[in-house]
C-alpha cells in the first residue's frame, strides 16, 4: 500500500461492479492466481473455463506486477489456456506519446469472448505521488492503447477505470493483443513553468541552473511534517504547510525521502536524466522544529555545530545530503529519525514541528 492518499478514479458505479465481479470469479474453481503453467519465462497462465477466472501477477519483482484478466462467467463456452506476460513495443507509438509502463501481452490472440472480460494494465509510479515517473503526467491524464496486428497500428481504448492504489489502468475488451498505459507530454505539469520548445532537442551548459534563467539559482524545498492524516513529505517551490506541490516518499527509518525529480522540474525532464545535474541541499534553521535538536544556523550544519540531544546523549549532526539515484528519482537523507523528532501535528497554520530542507541543482 502506498504511503499516501489514496483515489480512486473510476466511472459511476465501477467499484460495485468490480467487487462483484471478483467474488464470482473466486468463487469458481478455476480461479487462479499468478500461475505459471509452463507458458514461458515471465508468462503467467491458467486455464479457464465457463465460470470465469483471473490470471494475475503477484510477483512485486516482476515489472508488470498487478497485470491481471479477469474473465467473468460466461465469457468462455469451454476450458481455455488464458496468459499474460511482459513484452517489448511490437511498434513506435503514435502523435508523439510516450509509454507509461511496461507492454502487456495477454493471450492467446485471436480468441473471442461472449461478455467483456477486464485488462488491467500496470503503470509507473514508484513512490506514490499520482505521477508517472520520469514523465510529469499525473495519473489523471493517461490512456490505454492496444496493438491492432491486423492493421499494423496502436488504436487508443477506452479507460473504464483508474485504481490509484495500485497504479492499474483499467479497460474491458472481447478481444486479446499487446496494451500499454501511454502518456501525453502535452499532459505534462511540473513544479515549474518554461519547458524547452518542444521542436528542438535541449541543450544545457556546465552550470546551468535547474530553474529557469535567472542570474541566481533558487532553491526549492522538501517540506516533513506530521499531521493527523499521517506522515507528508512535499516538494513545492516554497516551505509549505499545505500538500500542495511532488510527493515525496519518506524512508520506514524516517531518516530520508525519494522524490521524482523529472516529474518535478521542467529542465530535468528535459534532459530526461536526474543524473546529468549536480544536487546541493541543506537544512533551513529557521524552519526547522524538532524534538530534541536545536537548529541554530540556516546552512548545513557539521557535528560540532548541531545541537545536543535531549538528556546529553551522544548524537549524529544534523546534516543533509541529495543524490540522484536513478534518471528519475532523487533521494535527500538527513540522518535522524523524523519519527522520534517531529512530534507535534502540524496544521495548514505552521503550528507544530517539521523538517524543512532546501536544495538547487546545475547542469554537469
Amino acid at each position: 500500500m502506498k504511503g499516501r492518499r489514496m483515489k480512486e478514479i473510476m466511472q459511476p458505479g465501477f467499484a460495485v461492479r468490480l467487487a462483484a465481479l471478483l467474488v464470482l470469479l473466486c468463487a469458481g474453481a478455476a480461479c487462479s492466481a499468478g500461475s505459471t503453467d509452463g507458458e514461458g519465462p515471465g508468462t503467467h497462465a491458467a486455464v479457464i473455463g465457463p465460470q470465469g477466472g483471473v490470471v494475475e501477477v503477484t510477483d512485486p519483482a516482476s515489472g508488470i506486477y498487478g497485470a491481471r484478466i479477469s474473465v467473468p462467467p460466461g465469457a468462455l463456452e469451454n476450458g481455455q489456456s488464458i496468459s499474460l506476460s511482459a513484452t517489448s513495443l511490437p511498434a513506435g507509438l503514435p502523435n508523439g506519446y510516450l509509454a507509461g509502463g511496461r507492454c502487456v501481452d495477454f493471450q492467446p490472440d485471436g480468441i473471442s469472448f461472449h461478455r467483456a472480460v477486464l485488462l488491467s494494465i500496470p503503470y509507473y509510479d514508484s513512490n506514490g505521488d499520482g505521477i508517472i515517473d520520469g514523465r510529469a503526467v499525473r495519473e489523471d491524464d493517461i490512456g490505454v492503447l492496444y496493438y491492432n496486428s491486423t492493421a499494423g497500428r496502436w488504436e487508443e481504448m477506452p479507460l473504464h477505470g483508474v485504481d490509484a492504489e495500485n497504479n492499474l489502468a483499467m479497460v474491458e475488451t472481447n478481444h486479446f493483443s499487446t496494451y500499454l498505459v501511454r502518456v501525453d507530454p502535452a499532459d505534462a505539469r511540473t513544479l515549474d513553468s518554461g519547458l524547452p520548445g518542444a521542436g528542438a532537442e535541449p541543450a544545457f551548459e556546465p552550470g546551468e541552473c535547474y530553474l529557469g534563467n535567472d542570474q541566481v539559482c533558487h532553491y526549492s524545498h522538501l517540506t516533513v511534517l506530521r499531521r493527523e492524516t499521517g506522515w507528508t513529505a512535499v516538494v513545492d517551490r516554497n516551505l509549505t504547510y499545505v500538500e500542495s506541490g511532488n510527493i515525496a516518499t519518506i524512508s520506514s527509518d524516517g531518516t530520508s525521502a525519494i522524490f521524482d525529480a523529472v516529474s518535478a522540474f521542467s529542465k530535468v525532464l528535459a534532459s530526461g536524466d536526474a543524473t546529468q545535474w549536480i544536487w546541493e541541499c541543506e537544512f533551513v534553521g529557521e524552519h526547522t522544529f524538532l524534538n530534541d535538536y536545536e537548529v541554530r544556523e540556516d546552512d548545513s550544519l557539521s557535528l560540532s555545530d548541531a545541537g545536543d540531544a535531549g538528556g546529553g546523549t551522544d548524537t549524529e549532526g544534523i546534516f543533509c545530503r541529495i543524490e540522484a539515484l536513478d534518471e528519475n528519482m532523487v533521494s535527500i537523507t538527513w540522518h535522524i529519525n523524523v519519527f522520534e523528532q517531529v512530534l507535534y501535528q502540524t496544521t495548514p497554520q505552521g503550528n507544530g514541528h517539521c523538517l524543512a530542507i532546501r536544495f538547487r541543482a546545475t547542469h554537469q
